[in-house]
């Protein structure tokens, strides 16, 4: 029988006081939390017991060591959550919940690959009051404890939701009333953006290529971010998504 030991390092994990306690908003995602020996009768501790009491999560004491052979990032600050599934939400609840709404914001990732850009866009669509966030199965960053560790636990309060082609998902949003955005570094056309849209879906390129050309044909509109391009020509992926959905969905 393999030793609960292994098990956990099988599963993803939420790292670190502030992700750990983010992930505890989700309590059906954590199937038990491990603290270290040193933190046991510390305020962290007090304050787990009392959030995994209510979701009956269970406290594991553990060794620091034994913690760092588990820990995904190497940074667990003395606790972890080990999380029980990959929790990916289901397409087709999404699909199924849009009926009942009427004004609908999304994030199209088309080919984000670094967990630490899709983690930071994550958290910064949560800030914006973007619940849903679409990603393609293959060549994308998902959830994972890097990811997980640079949102800050947000990807638990998010549904990220697999979809096997961006291209025809774009068509799919189309059919419901959906405008689609995407961001480009730099834009010769510089027709005015109409951002007041009911249903709006800003689709953000992978940090080397950008948006692929198939789904650039499908854009409604091309967003820009103003700045000096004769001193710099492109801004990290995140930052950029970050100012992206600001510009767009502060309006």
């Amino acid at each position: 029988m393999p030793s609960r030991t292994n098990k956990l390092r099988k599963n993803p994990t939420s790292e670190g006081k502030r992700a750990v306690f983010e992930s505890l908003k989700s309590p059906e995602n954590i199937e038990s939390i491990l603290l270290s020996n040193r933190l046991k009768n510390s305020q962290l501790s007090f304050q787990l017991k009392e959030e995994c009491k209510k979701n009956d999560i269970p406290i594991i004491i553990s060794e620091d060591k034994e913690m760092s052979k588990i820990s995904n990032t190497g940074k667990h600050q003395g606790v972890i959550a080990n999380l029980v599934t990959e929790g990916y939400f289901p397409e087709i609840k999404f699909w199924n919940n849009l009926e009942s709404i009427e004004k609908v914001d999304l994030l199209i990732l088309d080919g984000i690959q670094d967990p630490h850009n899709f983690g930071s866009i994550a958290r910064s669509a949560l800030a914006f009051g973007i619940n849903n966030i679409f990603i393609p199965k293959k060549r994308s960053a998902g959830i994972s404890s890097g990811s997980i560790r640079s949102s800050a636990g947000a990807i638990h309060s998010l549904n990220i939701i697999r979809v096997s082609n961006i291209s025809n998902l774009i068509e799919k949003l189309k059919k419901k009333n959906f405008w689609i955005y995407g961001l480009k570094g730099k834009v010769n056309d510089k027709t005015k953006i109409d951002f007041n849209k009911e249903r709006k879906a800003l689709v953000v390129g992978s940090e080397h290529d950008g948006i692929s050309n198939i789904v650039e044909s499908k854009l409604d509109y091309i967003q820009e971010i103003p700045m000096e391009f004769n001193k710099i020509d492109s801004l990290n992926a995140s930052v950029a998504a970050s100012i992206a959905m600001f510009q767009m969905y502060s309006r």
